[in-house]
């Protein structure tokens, strides 16, 4: 494991902002600790794992359309968590949510407590055979909770992600060091009159490649109208994306969309 704190020297390292066994200065560490908290966020949805959906847990508040979003907290007694989902949270009732069985190296889930009553109607998230923060279940019971999670498959868990300290453990396997370290250098440079030499480019390049296809994307593109309005598409299909028991095929299928 690695502390923020040496991916933060190991940056001024590289392109020789200090020198061997010098460390950086306390107003240095906290410049750089500014700018990899923002690198670090900014790869979530974009290099490592998709963008996350909205989907909505409970009913309150939620007026128009009539009956939205069909049922009062959660679709059914067997629903799990699709992969990639935010829920936002309207609840009446506290709930039970089992994230996926089989989650993807980098998938990603999120909570934000709309109506802010967690206190009152509290969330239980149940890691359903992997850990989430290290445990079993996690209890949601703050109001206006607002939080992310990524999954490490090296680790089973279910891994929340925070603004970073210098003391803390940095998020992401240490195969992937490189990537952050060179990354943090090249936003720090400019400031010092530095930049990276051909081989620590070259390092750059091959991490970069590597973190790319651990935490590759499936990104969705939009089909041809004409292929869109084939046929009238029956309304299970909605129900469909996040779980199969209201989901008819034949419906489907006899309306003229072949594919499903």
């Amino acid at each position: 494991m690695t502390l923020v704190s040496e991916i933060i020297s190991d940056a001024y390292r590289l392109s020789n902002i200090t020198r061997v066994g010098g460390s950086p200065t306390s107003d240095q560490e906290t410049e750089a600790l500014r700018y990899l908290n923002r690198l670090v966020k900014s790869v979530f949805g974009n290099e490592a794992g998709e963008n996350l959906r909205p989907f909505p847990i409970g009913d309150t508040n939620i007026s128009r359309p009539a009956e939205y979003p069909g049922w009062t907290n959660t679709p059914s007694g067997d629903w799990f968590v699709p992969k990639n989902l935010r829920v936002m949270l309207n609840l009446s009732a506290p709930v039970d949510l089992y994230l996926h069985p089989e989650p993807d190296d980098g998938s990603r889930f999120a909570a934000l407590d709309v109506i802010g009553n967690l206190s009152t109607n509290n969330v239980t998230v149940y890691g359903n055979g992997r850990l989430i923060e290290g445990a079993s279940t996690l209890t949601l019971d703050t109001d206006g909770y607002n939080a992310e999670w990524f999954y490490r498959a090296d680790l089973g868990n279910w891994v929340k992600y925070a603004e970073l300290t210098t003391t803390d453990t940095f998020p992401f396997p240490v195969e992937f060091d490189d990537y952050f370290i060179t990354l943090l250098a090249i936003r720090l440079n400019p400031a010092y009159g530095a930049g990276l030499d051909p081989q620590s480019q070259m390092i750059y390049n091959r991490a970069k490649s590597q973190f790319s296809a651990r935490y590759s994307q499936k990104i969705e593109v939009g089909s041809e109208l004409a292929l869109i309005r084939l046929g009238r598409v029956d309304p299970s299909r909605d129900a469909w994306q996040y779980y199969d028991e209201y989901y008819d095929d034949n419906a489907i299928f006899n309306r003229g969309v072949p594919w499903w």
